[in-house]
C-alpha cells in the first residue's frame, strides 16, 4: 500500500500504519461522545489499544494492519469521520473551544466552514490554519501559515459606572492592565488593550460596551525547528470575509510557491506583494 495516501502514515512496525482521523461531520474541531467511543473500539480491535490526540485536534490510531485499513476507514466514515490531514493536504483547521469565557465570538463553526471547503485541498507545502476566539491565541494562530484572531471593538457608553471593580479586580479583571478605574469610571489604554472583549462581558451596567467584532488575519507563521511569527495581513469584518480571504490566499499561494515551500518561505523569498493580487484584489 502506498503510504502517501492522505492521513495514512507509515508505522514503526513493518506492515502497519498510523491512521490520522479528522471530523467529516460536522467538519469541526469537536468529536461527539459516540465518535470517541467508536474510535476507542477501533483502537482496541484493530490497533494498539491506544489513541493519540494531536496538536491539530485530530486523533491518531497506531499499529493498524495495512490490510485492514479499508475496513477501518469504512467504520470511521459510518460515524462521520475520515482519514486525512497529512502531507501536502491542508491540515485540519484548528479552533479553540466554543465554551471559553474569553471568546470574542466562537470560531468552531468557522473552522467547520473552512474544513468543508478545503479539507481535501493539496497545496505546495505543509499548510496550517488556526482560528482563535480572542487575542490569547491558544490555538497558536500567531505561528500558523494562516492565523485568524477574533477582535472586539470596545467602546465606553453613557451608562454610569457603579464602581463594582470587576473590570480591574482579579480574577476577572483586565489581563493586560489596560483598564484604569477613576472617579468618573473606567478609562481604557488603547496601546495595552488586546481587544479580547472580556471586560464587556463582566461589566454589569454596560459602561464598557461592545461595538461590533472583526477578525485579524495573519500569514506566514510556523513552528518547528525555525519558528516564525506570522505577519499581519488584514482585518476583515465578518466570517464570510474570512472564508473569502482564506480561499484567495490559498489560491495565490498555490500559484506562486515552489514545491515544499510554505507561506512564510514564500514571503521571505518574494515578499507579501506576491500574494496581494488575489488576496487584496
Amino acid at each position: 500500500m502506498e503510504m502517501e495516501t492522505n492521513g495514512i502514515l507509515p508505522g514503526r512496525t513493518k506492515g502497519k500504519a498510523t491512521l490520522r482521523v479528522r471530523s467529516l461531520a460536522p467538519y469541526s474541531a469537536e468529536f461527539t461522545s459516540g465518535q470517541i467511543g467508536v474510535i476507542a473500539d477501533i483502537a482496541e480491535q484493530y490497533g494498539s489499544g491506544q489513541a493519540h490526540v494531536t496538536a491539530r485536534q485530530t486523533i491518531e490510531i497506531a499499529d493498524v494492519e495495512n490490510s485492514t485499513i479499508p475496513e477501518v476507514a469504512a467504520l470511521l466514515n459510518n460515524i462521520g469521520l475520515f482519514v486525512g490531514s497529512s502531507g501536502s493536504f491542508l491540515r485540519n483547521v484548528m479552533a479553540c473551544s466554543r465554551w471559553c469565557l474569553y471568546n470574542v465570538r466562537p470560531v468552531s463553526d468557522l473552522a467547520q466552514k473552512l474544513n468543508k471547503l478545503h479539507a481535501d485541498r493539496q497545496l505546495p507545502g505543509k499548510t496550517l490554519i488556526s482560528l482563535s476566539g480572542c487575542s490569547f491565541s491558544c490555538t497558536r494562530s500567531r505561528t500558523s501559515d494562516i492565523g485568524v484572531i477574533a477582535r472586539s471593538n470596545i467602546a465606553l457608553t453613557d451608562h454610569p459606572c457603579i464602581h463594582c471593580t470587576l473590570c480591574v479586580r482579579e480574577p476577572l479583571g483586565c489581563q493586560v492592565e489596560a483598564i484604569t478605574l477613576t472617579e468618573t469610571g473606567p478609562e481604557i489604554d488603547a496601546q495595552r488593550c488586546i481587544h479580547c472583549g472580556f471586560c464587556t462581558t463582566i461589566c454589569k451596567p454596560a459602561t464598557i460596551g461592545l461595538n461590533g467584532t472583526s477578525f485579524d488575519i495573519l500569514i506566514g507563521g510556523s513552528g518547528g525547528i525555525t519558528p516564525r511569527a506570522g505577519v499581519f495581513w488584514k482585518n476583515v469584518p465578518t466570517e464570510e470575509a474570512v472564508v473569502e480571504e482564506v480561499d484567495s490566499l490559498l489560491t495565490r499561494y498555490a500559484a506562486v510557491a515552489e514545491h515544499g515551500e510554505r507561506i512564510g518561505a514564500v514571503l521571505a523569498r518574494s515578499g507579501a506583494g506576491c500574494l496581494e493580487e488575489v488576496g487584496h484584489g
